[in-house]
């Protein structure tokens, strides 16, 4: 099949991509339905996914898998970072006509490449806020920082800080 769309226009469209997932609710270990976002930019650095996952008022999301996920993530598909929030919102990920409040962090990871890169003796001792937990082998570790529970938005300062603390390291 040929088009005739300008080649800009239509790289345009490649890098930008947005879907809308339906999860299966007979997979994993609780039966839940869900939806979930996904949108997909291609950078000048790399790939940047951002995925949101809806849960009820009622419901406590899985923060404990967060790290299970970033240990994969950078073992199996060289993560550079993943920084993960909370927020009050729908489930079903639609809007409503008022005010929900700002994400809060919750953690946040930096893949193996980028470690090694920074120096897993600067990575591993900010200042101040949180000291991550290693991920993966003990040679090439990913670092994962618990930033807070999702219910201070002052998280966002230590999340700054230690972003801050990490491009030090670098000329």
């Amino acid at each position: 099949m040929t088009t005739n769309l300008p080649s800009a226009r239509w790289s345009s469209v490649a890098d930008e991509m947005r879907h809308t997932l339906l999860v299966d609710p007979t997979r994993g270990t609780q039966p839940r339905p869900a939806i979930a976002t996904t949108h997909i930019s291609h950078t000048s650095a790399g790939v940047e996914e951002r995925v949101t996952l809806g849960y009820a008022s009622d419901e406590v999301p899985p923060v404990d898998a967060l790290a299970p996920l970033a240990e994969a993530l950078s073992a199996e598909h060289s993560l550079v970072s993943m920084l993960t929030t909370l927020r009050p919102a729908r489930r079903d990920l639609t809007v409503p006509p008022r005010f929900e409040g700002p994400p809060v962090p919750l953690t946040f990871t930096l893949g193996a490449d980028a470690v090694h890169d920074i120096g897993l003796a600067h990575a591993r001792h900010p200042p101040t806020g949180p000291r991550p937990s290693r991920l993966g082998p003990s040679a090439r570790p990913a670092l994962h920082y618990i930033l807070g529970d999702g219910t201070d938005a002052s998280c966002w300062s230590t999340f700054q800080q230690l972003t801050r603390h990490l491009r030090e390291s670098r000329p």
